[in-house]
């Protein structure tokens, strides 16, 4: 997803470099037979950007003695893509993170190890020629792929159920509860991990914009990342940071019922940490209000965003320079999800999943943007203020 040959910043995808596996459903029985050493009954693969994955049940034998238990809601067999399978200490921190989280009482996938008593390992996976898209400019054909083995967690998703203001507000919470348990996790290889998805790279968004034909939304990308450049990059070095999720949105946030009530949901569990990072907490707050604003319909998506950073105030705060960019941060995941939708499109045609922020995105993204920040700022605070009465909300420091 980003970045041209020339890039300064190692790791980083380059336009025209094709990195998602060639794997079909049909081809994973015989991969989880021989690396976790389990039998399938049923696959389905789910939604995924660049790599492949597959909720996969399995037979309750098994020829791995390094599964205690059997999962009875079944797995996911991840199958990353090339570029990320290079980075083998990038995955084993992914794995670390989930391991540490999930003792902690977090409900997130918990790595399985193989037959080999690992949590990760190279597989050659060989793809006829005519299978790989033809207009690969930089990689050839790469057939060493990183598998994994993660438990499936059951339930609905955030995307599936109505949005509330309450469903909002537990997100803030979540998330911000998360950040503070991962201030007692280190690792050193997130620390100098570099990805187009992190939001300190949203300049490298230059390199893609010939995939956005559309002149207005053209502009609309520029616009932002010019702003990013005058107000968001000069502070990047003094912002609080640490390891971050990276990647809360609706497809990734579980939630369920309550027991005697099927409409009213609750936050339950996080998915997918492939794009955990080092980086600056305010942009894990920026994500989590992007996403939602997409398909929220009980307000208007700019006052939903209020309701989130309530939540959230209740575990951490925030700073001046925070708040202060909190628009061009919020701005930018736009960009960053519109831009590179449409780039890997352009890549691998028919992945409807490559387009779902595009669908709605382009118009909030314009409505956000021209509204000015006193504006967003007021109607932000009058959704905290909502909850001062009702929880320990800290109002809102105002722009000077």
């Amino acid at each position: 997803m980003s970045a041209s040959p020339d890039s300064s910043k190692k790791g980083l995808l380059q336009p025209g470099q094709i990195i998602r596996p060639m794997i079909k459903p049909s081809d994973v029985p015989a991969l989880v037979l021989k690396l976790f050493g389990l039998t399938t009954v049923s696959v389905k693969e789910l939604n995924s950007y660049d790599d492949k994955n597959f909720h996969i049940k399995v037979e309750s034998s098994k020829n791995n003695q390094n599964i205690e238990e059997l999962s009875p809601n079944g797995y996911v067999l991840k199958i990353l893509n090339s570029m990320d399978s290079k980075n083998e200490k990038i995955v084993s921190a992914q794995n670390q993170m989930m391991l540490f989280l999930h003792s902690r009482g977090f409900n997130v996938p918990k790595p399985q190890k193989n037959i080999h008593g690992t949590h990760m390992i190279i597989e050659e996976i060989n793809f006829p020629v005519d299978e790989f898209v033809e207009n690969n400019e930089i990689e050839k054909q790469n057939n060493q792929y990183l598998v994994r083995l993660l438990t499936f967690i059951p339930g609905k998703i955030l995307h599936q159920v109505l949005y509330t203001t309450d469903l909002a507000y537990e997100c803030g919470v979540f998330i911000a509860k998360l950040d503070n348990e991962l201030m007692k996790f280190q690792n050193e290889d997130l620390k100098s991990r570099q990805f187009i998805w992190m939001l300190e790279n949203t300049p490298e968004l230059s390199k893609f914009m010939f995939a956005v034909r559309d002149e207005k939304h053209n502009k609309l990308i520029q616009e932002i990342l010019e702003a990013w450049k005058m107000n968001v990059m000069p502070l990047i070095p003094s912002l609080e940071k640490g390891m971050i999720h990276g990647d809360f949105n609706e497809q990734n946030i579980l939630v369920n019922s309550e027991p005697h009530d099927s409409t009213t949901f609750h936050i339950n569990g996080l998915l997918d940490f492939g794009d955990v990072q080092h980086g600056c907490y305010v942009f894990e707050l920026a994500i989590a209000i992007m996403y939602q604003m997409i398909e929220v319909t009980c307000m208007p998506p700019i006052e939903y965003g209020g309701h989130i950073i309530a939540g959230y105030l209740t575990q951490r705060t925030i700073s001046e320079d925070e708040w202060n960019i909190l628009k061009e941060c919020v701005a930018a995941r736009f960009a960053q999800s519109l831009v590179m939708g449409a780039y890997s499109y352009e890549q691998d045609p028919g992945n409807e999943y490559l387009l779902v922020t595009a669908a709605k995105g382009w118009d909030i993204l314009a409505n956000f943007w021209k509204t000015p920040k006193e504006e967003i700022i007021n109607q932000w605070n009058e959704s905290i203020k909502s909850y001062q009465n009702r929880h320990s909300v800290p109002s809102m420091r105002q722009l000077q």
